[in-house]
């Protein structure tokens, strides 16, 4: 029988074989292979977008391969890709365990929480990292707005009667386009400037149904250039100049390669927020946790403007 001191011993070779490689590089590799996009990753990872690309651009680098071939649906693995993820995903493995040894167990909460699509990283992870210092026994686990959950962020009119709703943030709505485009002359775009425009949709998008009734009002039609499901690739075109794209406002924080513009004489918001079953009321601990995060990212708005 192995003794607790040899199998330290042999997980601490495994990790020097890692040579400048960051653990949490690997990490963020696995969250792109499992979840086939940047994006998608970055929400898994509670980091912003250009966080886990630059870790994959690095592992590229350090591994002088390609990981990753985009496309306009996610990111599909190479051949080096697929070799490393069974090498990656036993190392992590391997460093939990052995952090394990050397903390004490904290009694757990389980929590599923839901998130809707395209919501703002930054705020999410700020959310989550509240959330885990105020309970360190959280066992939180992150799925599909559509999985069941215990709790969920979305858009108000995503809430159901037997919910009760904690407001945390408001987005608006603005057109983004690339920075060499000819409206980007203009500090608002009136509606009747996009007929005809080349447009970037995203769907699923809980907006959807206002901003169709809005260009149908005004008798405006665009021209769809290319349906996507991750707001990343909606923006990487919109850089690319295939065409614009309506996008919460909060999404272009991290972007210098697009601009954007508000539309004159429409407005399009939404109210994010918290949602849990009524007769199912969430540990204090988490909701306060949850308020502090709020009053954080308000409070850099505010110095913001």
């Amino acid at each position: 029988m192995i003794k607790k001191s040899d199998q330290l011993a042999l997980q601490i070779t495994e990790l020097r074989k890692v040579s400048s490689m960051e653990f949490r590089n690997l990490r963020y590799f696995l969250a792109v292979y499992e979840e086939l996009s940047l994006t998608g990753a970055a929400k898994r990872c509670f980091v912003a977008q250009p966080s886990i690309s630059a870790a994959i651009q690095q592992l590229e680098s350090e591994l002088d391969c390609e990981l990753f071939i985009r496309h306009p649906r996610g990111v599909s693995p190479t051949r080096a890709g697929n070799n490393l993820y069974p090498y990656a995903q036993k190392l992590i493995n391997d460093i939990q365990s052995l952090k394990g040894l050397f903390q004490d167990k904290s009694p757990q909460i389980s929590i599923r929480m839901a998130l809707m699509p395209f919501l703002s990283g930054q705020r999410i992870s700020l959310i989550i990292k509240e959330m885990l210092a105020m309970l360190p026994g959280l066992d939180l686990t992150i799925v599909d707005i559509n999985d069941s959950a215990d709790l969920r962020i979305l858009s108000s009119n995503m809430v159901t009667p037997d919910e009760t709703f904690h407001r945390l943030w408001l987005d608006k709505y603005v057109l983004a386009t690339p920075v060499d485009h000819p409206l980007s002359v203009l500090s608002e775009v009136p509606m009747q400037m996009l007929n005809g425009l080349p447009f970037i949709s995203r769907q699923p998008c809980d907006m959807i149904d206002a901003w169709q009734f809005a260009l149908q009002k005004n008798n405006i039609s665009l021209d769809t250039k290319a349906t996507v499901k991750t707001e990343e690739y909606a923006l990487d075109l919109v850089a690319a100049g295939l065409g614009v794209s309506l996008i919460p406002s909060q999404s272009a924080d991290n972007r210098s390669d697009i601009v954007t513009f508000e539309i004159k004489d429409f407005t399009l918001e939404r109210v994010v927020g918290l949602a849990y079953v009524k007769d199912h009321p969430m540990p204090a601990a988490l909701l306060k946790a949850i308020e502090q995060a709020k009053q954080s990212f308000n409070s850099s708005y505010v110095q913001k403007l």
